[in-house]
């Protein structure tokens, strides 16, 4: 049986398009002519023959031309030739519909020629896709991740143009421009999401969008007022223009703020902006002209105002925003707290898991440890109960009772006390009691003052006797408090090194 068989990927299976033989496999196109002359008789199954066929290395044609095309549509991508390098890049698919090289240089090619009225962000998508397939197993990967990050710069360049619009004229236009646009985004990244080549929307996304947004708000604002100002006598479609700007910026930083629900901290400043948005057109009106009869000249006075139930709306929606914020400063400042402890406690559990791994590996040093922080916790617990007998022993050695010169000396002071007690209450007429008292008192310190020397001289003596008694057991005392020393620094140097993290080793 004869069979078209294809030139570059030896497939079989064709389908007719406009005048054109278009190989299912890799995309080839031929004329009537050549399909015919390609055609060669085939035993059996030619597909299944192929699928049973050791996998033939196959170098196109064309490759030497399709490379300096390439090199031709990365000179224009680089100068930013855009639709050149496209052109280029469609030559060298029509050579070969398989280069991935060429539909991911088009894929980039196309994305940055779209304008705000004509984006081409999700035709760059599905060219990213075609690069994938195509792309050796080894690259499919990288390419995704390039994919990705190519159609976020996409969308944030489409993003910071409609930024740049709005802060001009923040019209309804523009502000229904950033939810197209946003759509536009999203449903690029769905191409590749639906194609298998991507899991969700690339970290940090949304939340570069909400900068922009609330940028573009603030800085629309700034032109309202500016112009306003400037306005010295404003008339009714004046403020109407102000009020509708003033709305749209309102609605831009509620985007914002609904945008990502991950981004809390930057949110407090966008309800802050939001309040005084909310409050700025209140007290503003317009003006008329009026003839003054009194005067007979005309006079400008107030027209059109927002109404009371307005103002009313507003400072209750500014109220809630301040309200808002401020909850969020609590969240945002208990998140930080919670990430932190979060965060500490992996750690801390990555660390014991580190130590665990290690000693698990290290059996035979932990039980060669282990055993040794054993023995010395016995041996501590041994020398903690002789110094505890040696301490009974020292406090044996302390005499029970006074000396006699020591009590003799207490006798006198409790008497020199009590006949000052006496002399102190004496009366003021009791002058001979009150001498009499004295002479004692005199008398007895004297004698008390001399036994002062015997009772000090008594005391060292019997120090004397109680150190040479106490020494013997105050000095093993000291020689096993070296010991015990030791042995609770050894046993904590091994509780450090079973705590020890391998990587600060």
């Amino acid at each position: 049986m004869k069979k078209i068989v294809c030139e570059l990927c030896e497939g079989t299976q064709f389908i007719k398009e406009n005048g054109m033989f278009v190989c299912q496999g890799c995309g080839t196109k031929y004329t009537i002519e050549e399909a015919r002359s390609m055609m060669i008789e085939v035993e059996g199954d030619a597909d299944a023959q192929a699928s049973s066929s050791p996998a033939v290395s196959f170098i196109n044609p064309n490759k030497a031309q399709i490379d300096n095309i390439l090199v031709l549509a990365t000179t224009a991508y680089e100068a930013q030739n855009y639709a050149e390098a496209e052109n280029y890049c469609n030559r060298a698919i029509e050579l070969d519909a398989m280069c991935y090289k060429a539909w991911e240089l088009k894929g980039k090619a196309v994305g940055w020629q779209s304008k705000i009225d004509n984006l081409r962000i999700e035709e760059a998508a599905h060219s990213f896709c075609k690069a994938i397939d195509f792309a050796p197993e080894e690259e499919k990967e990288d390419l995704k991740e390039q994919a990705v990050q190519e159609l976020k710069k996409l969308g944030l360049a489409l993003i910071s143009l409609r930024k740049n619009r709005f802060s001009n004229s923040p019209d309804d236009d523009e502000l229904n421009g950033f939810s197209s646009d946003r759509r536009v985004m999203l449903d690029s990244l769905l191409v590749l999401l639906s194609h298998g080549n991507i899991c969700g929307i690339p970290d940090g996304y949304l939340e570069e969008i909400a900068v922009m947004m609330n940028e573009a708000a603030v800085a629309a604002f700034k032109k309202a007022r500016t112009v306003w100002d400037k306005l010295e006598h404003p008339s009714d479609d004046d403020l109407s223009t102000y009020i509708s700007w003033i709305s749209n910026i309102e609605n831009l930083l509620r985007q914002a703020i609904d945008v990502c629900d991950k981004d809390d901290e930057k949110d407090i400043v966008r309800y802050e902006n939001l309040a005084i948005v909310l409050e700025d057109p209140i007290g503003k009106h317009s003006q008329k002209q009026y003839w003054n009869s009194y005067y007979s000249e005309y006079k400008w006075q107030d027209s059109k105002s927002l109404t009371d139930s307005a103002v009313s709306y507003r400072r209750k929606q500014a109220k809630e925003c301040k309200q808002k914020a401020e909850a969020l400063k609590v969240k945002v400042t208990q998140d930080k707290i919670a990430a932190e402890e979060a965060e500490r406690k992996a750690a801390e559990e990555a660390r014991r898991q580190r130590i665990a791994t290690y000693w698990a590996e290290h059996q035979e040093e932990k039980e060669k440890l282990e055993t040794e922080r054993k023995e010395l916790e016995e041996k501590k617990s041994r020398i903690s109960a002789e110094i505890a007998e040696l301490n009974a022993q020292i406090i044996a050695c302390q005499p029970a009772e006074k000396l006699p010169s020591e009590n003799e000396f207490d006798t006198l002071t409790a008497q020199i006390d009590e006949l000052q007690t006496r002399l102190s209450n004496l009366g003021l007429f009791a002058g001979k009691e009150k001498k009499q008292l004295s002479q004692e008192i005199s008398t007895l310190s004297e004698k008390r003052n001399s036994l002062q020397g015997q009772v000090e001289s008594d005391r060292a003596a019997r120090q004397q006797a109680v150190d040479q008694k106490s020494a013997p057991f105050l000095q093993k005392k000291g020689e096993l408090q070296s010991q015990l020393v030791a042995a609770i620094n050894r046993i904590n140097a091994i509780a450090a090194e079973f705590e020890k993290d391998p990587e600060e080793s």
